[in-house]
């Protein structure tokens, strides 16, 4: 994908790019989720148990739950696909594994850091909003009465989405693969002339 003045990103490049993203994405649809919601369960857990809350995990009817035991009363939520983090995955699998250059060992060693820094972001979000919806916390518990776990979960959730996702692609474009960022940008560049192009 990268370019420079000699020799720019060309329209097929873009498009090869772009079907690559968007098969990989698609695979990842067909991925299976059960074992990673029964590890997210787990670890969330055991992580409020370590830092001194009750809490348990189970299986129901197939799915994974988490129960937490705070002052509010019990606070359980099944943990689905989308709470594992797996479709953010694919998304950054999709943007790296198609680029040009960056080598394989390179573009291994991002994915990696990226299945563990999601996994690791996706346990604190889970956690948080149990935590939140389990505790009459200040200064959320002067303004709402008798939250949910929906109160909670929809805000964190777009903030850890927008800034999670944002720091992972520079983590990555920092520290294993700069040819992420110079790949995004010179799309949008080459998105941009073509458009100008087709609108003249």
């Amino acid at each position: 994908m990268e370019g420079d003045g000699s020799n720019p990103t060309s329209a097929r490049d873009i498009a090869i790019y772009v079907v690559g993203y968007a098969a990989i994405s698609l695979g990842f649809a067909y991925v299976p989720s059960g074992w990673l919601e029964q590890l997210t369960a787990v670890a969330c857990s055991r992580a409020l148990s370590f830092l001194g809350f009750l809490s348990e995990w189970g299986i129901s009817g197939g799915a994974a739950f988490l129960t937490l035991v705070g002052e509010a009363g019990p606070v359980t939520v099944t943990i689905i696909r989308e709470c594992t983090a797996i479709n953010v995955f694919g998304v950054v699998s999709s943007l790296v594994i198609p680029l040009r250059k960056g080598g394989l060992r390179r573009k291994s060693y991002s994915l990696v850091f990226s299945g563990v820094f999601l996994f690791a972001l996706n346990v604190s979000r889970i956690m948080l909003t149990v935590l939140l919806t389990g505790f009459n916390v200040p200064p959320f518990s002067w303004f709402l009465a008798n939250p949910t776990v929906e109160t909670y979960h929809y805000p964190i959730s777009f903030l850890y989405g927008v800034f999670g996702v944002a720091l992972l692609v520079l983590m990555i474009n920092q520290w294993f693969l700069p040819e992420l960022g110079d790949a995004l940008l010179d799309l949008s560049e080459t998105a941009g002339r073509t458009l100008k192009s087709l609108m003249k």
